[in-house]
């Protein structure tokens, strides 16, 4: 039966179509050597043409993240070799600190078609360009071009309808002025909480200018804010030995131990209550200290200067700065969103330094900055503390100083508060 079976096979596959078992054993001996026909074959790839290279120009400005070797190095910028971007960083270095690179200032390069950088160009700032080149003898070298600007003084006043930013908008300045103006009240007047409809202010302020171009506010001269919270005065002196600073009419110090409050613009919204119902843990929980609503991200202040002794989480408090100060006071801030760089335990800071921004973290209902206050080690009102004034002019320089701000004074207290109104001509 074996045998039968072996014989159909050798007629079904081998004998059938008259092949013999020695073309059998021919054929697997050639099997891997023959080519394997696999059809048509598609046409060759064209060969690539050299790529050329000419001068190029390239012009852009600096983007979040970047430095100069990566717009130098980078696909989408220049795309230097190494060495060539490291030759331009090298003539940049002596004329500018590129740790001073920020987002959005321009740039223009000029590459050869070597691919040799022949300029550079980096707008700092409106007054403010670095200009790199290569001399006759094949040397990258920069230079830093200061433009001249002019200062101009500036009388200013007028008096607010709903807003102090309105009314130096109104006045036809720039709402940068407004911040000026603030820092050097800012130990006297909450401008959120204190300001009323009806207060005036003045103000004698420097202001830069390129040709006809405003730069920017340089320093304030002479102020004076009246209304529901009093008439305050600030004059800026500096004596021969020591830095400027503004003292009043009277030659006292407008600094003073602590400011008015840890933000510019920022309404109260909780109070200091001892006897408070907690929001979230809905028990009674004593509030020791100023609740400020503001949006996330609200720079906060520094109340004073002082040295930093935490800084990080805090459970509840969410994340939190404690600020020692010289005077024996001491200041927290919570529920803050971030921290500014740089900034740690030992880190010594001055009053209206910007140490972090406002948040919602911890057990927080909304964003906000609660602000407390310890004097001797225990919690106090600092909406009702009394700060004491830093030194005033000293005495024996007292009669230079009145001198000095009389002109000034003057000045400042002939300053329309008013918005003229156009007279009508008659026709």
């Amino acid at each position: 039966m074996l045998g039968v079976l072996v014989l159909v096979n050798l007629y079904v596959f081998v004998w059938r179509d008259g092949t013999s078992i020695g073309d059998v054993r021919a054929k697997a001996q050639n099997i891997g050597s023959a080519p394997i026909d696999s059809g048509p074959k598609p046409p060759p790839l064209p060969v690539a043409a050299p790529v050329v290279t000419g001068p190029r120009t390239i012009e852009g400005v600096v983007a979040k993240g970047e430095s100069l070797g990566k717009i130098l190095r980078g696909e989408k910028g220049a795309d230097l070799a190494a060495a060539a971007a490291d030759e331009l960083i090298r003539a940049v270095g002596p004329v500018f600190d590129l740790r001073g690179l920020r987002v959005g200032q321009a740039y223009t390069i000029k590459i050869d078609e070597h691919g040799v950088v022949q300029s550079f160009e980096l707008v700092v700032s409106k007054t403010v360009t670095v200009r790199v080149a290569r001399d006759a003898a094949g040397v990258l070298g920069g230079v830093k071009d200061q433009a001249a600007t002019r200062i101009e003084l500036q009388e200013v006043g007028g008096r607010i309808d709903s807003s102090l930013y309105g009314a130096v908008k109104a006045a036809g300045e720039d709402g940068a002025l407004v911040s000026f103006f603030v820092d050097v009240f800012a130990y006297d007047i909450d401008f959120y909480n204190d300001t009323r409809q009806g207060d005036t202010f003045k103000v004698i302020v420097e202001k830069e200018y390129k040709d006809q171009e405003f730069l920017r506010y340089r320093r304030i001269v002479a102020a004076e804010y009246s209304g529901n919270a009093g008439t305050f005065h600030a004059f800026y002196w500096q004596p021969s030995d020591k830095p400027g600073r503004y003292f009043d009419e009277q030659g006292q110090s407008v600094e003073k131990s602590m400011l008015k409050s840890p933000l510019k613009f920022a309404r109260v919204s909780s109070n200091f209550n001892p006897r408070r119902m907690h929001p979230v843990l809905h028990t009674v929980k004593g509030h020791f200290g100023t609740d400020f609503a503001c949006p996330v991200g609200t720079p906060v202040w520094a109340a004073a200067d002082g040295v930093i002794s935490q800084i990080g989480p805090n459970k509840g408090a969410g994340n939190m700065i404690t600020i020692r100060h010289d005077n024996g006071l001491v200041s927290i801030y919570m529920h803050l969103s971030k921290f500014t760089a740089g900034l740690k335990v030992g880190s010594r800071v001055a009053a209206k330094t910007v140490i972090a921004q406002s948040g919602n973290t911890g057990l927080s209902t909304g964003p906000h900055l609660h602000f407390a206050v310890k004097q001797n080690g225990s919690w106090v009102d600092f909406m009702k503390l009394k700060p004491a004034r830093a030194a005033g002019v000293p005495k024996a320089q007292l009669g230079a100083f009145r001198e000095q701000i009389a002109k000034v004074a003057d000045q400042l207290a002939k300053i329309p508060t008013a918005v003229a109104t156009p007279v009508a001509v008659a026709p």
